[in-house]
This record gives structure tokens, sequence and C-alpha cells, in this order.
């Protein structure tokens, strides 16, 4: 994340079950600052998607960020929680 280059468009994602174990505190704070207010929160077997621009703004109408516990009551597959997406449009000219 850090030598992402200027008016980068940033998709990091995670469906790894080992990924709460694997992330290192200072990757968590580089994700923090780009705005993420879940990447703390992920737990094991969670789903987490965030979407974040590095040199410019997205359209606040933008959702950015949704993550999914894993809930064995919710589930959709054995252990695994239901995907999750997020939609939107980001103009070209912003990018």
């Amino acid at each position: 994340l850090s030598v992402a280059p200027q008016r980068a468009l940033l998709l990091p994602l995670v469906h790894n079950l080992l990924y709460s174990e694997m992330l290192k505190n200072d990757a968590k704070k580089l994700v923090e600052e780009l705005g993420s207010k879940e990447i703390k929160n992920i737990q094991f077997r969670s789903s987490w998607v965030f979407i974040a621009a590095k040199g410019f703004q997205l359209p606040n109408n933008i959702q950015r960020e949704k993550i999914n516990h894993s809930d064995q009551t919710k589930n959709r597959y054995k252990g695994w929680p239901a995907e999750i997406q997020i939609e939107g449009c980001i103009p070209r000219n912003l990018m």
C-alpha cells in the first residue's frame, strides 16, 4: 500500500481463513489511514472488501467497505459466510 502510485484505486479484499493472523499491525494501520473502519475487526473466516483511493477523493455516494463475519447460525456455506460485494461508479476523470 505504501508503494502504490498516486492516483491509484485500491481494492483489497479478504477471503483467507488465516488472514487475521497473517496481516501485520503496520499493514492494518496503513489500511486504516486509507479510511477503513473494519480492518481491525476481521475475524476467523470473515469476508471483507474495501475500496480506497490514493491521491484523489472517491465520490461520497460510493460504499467503501463491507464485512461479513462467520456465524454458524447464519453461514451460507459450511463454516463460511456468504459472499459480499460493494457497488458503485467511479468517474474516470477522478483517476
